[in-house]
């Protein structure tokens, strides 16, 4: 265990300008969280990697730069900064878990074409945003997914579309 804390400490001072230790650190404090090299280490390569990662891509983003922790350590940091605000886990339905920083609640919409997941904002800009009809309940977090097909995947069946029109017309024409 000192291997590893000593990695990951060393891995702090390498990888963290000053500053920009101070600022993750500050966030933490700030969310009621104790600084631990390894929640500076994860917050940090989540919000480098950006969009909506899963463990074994955060993982792997961690190893890359020469990070190694054990995997109960990130779910345990995760879980920590999911319940402090700092993270969202990005509800995209079954399937793995996605996760993301979170500076603003927002929604999801994912593609049925080519996967693509993409933040939505949330109108009222915090949770719960929606209250269910259901009298005696207690919300604290309501989650919108959209499916469908996301405006590239649209924009190439269109193209796609008027290529495939214009090869008609074209082989349509005589040349005698």
């Amino acid at each position: 265990m000192d291997r590893v804390k000593g990695r990951a400490r060393l891995a702090v001072t390498e990888f963290l300008s000053p500053e920009r230790r101070a600022e993750l650190a500050s966030r933490l404090r700030r969310a009621g969280l104790r600084v631990t090299n390894p929640r500076l280490l994860i917050l940090d390569t989540l919000e480098r990697s950006g969009g909506h990662r899963s463990v074994d891509e955060l993982l792997h983003h961690l190893e890359t730069r020469g990070i190694h922790l054990p995997r109960a350590t990130v779910y345990n940091v995760l879980h920590s900064l999911v319940a402090a605000g700092l993270v969202m886990v990005a509800d995209v339905g079954p399937g793995r878990m996605l996760l993301e920083t979170l500076r603003q609640w927002h929604h999801h919409f994912v593609c049925r074409e080519c996967g693509a997941v993409i933040d939505v904002p949330c109108v009222v800009g915090s949770k719960p945003c929606l209250e269910p009809d259901l009298p005696g309940a207690e919300v604290d977090e309501a989650q919108v997914i959209w499916r469908g097909r996301c405006p590239r995947c649209v924009a190439a069946s269109r193209a796609e579309g008027d290529a495939d029109a214009r090869s008609a017309v074209g082989s349509s024409w005589s040349t005698d």
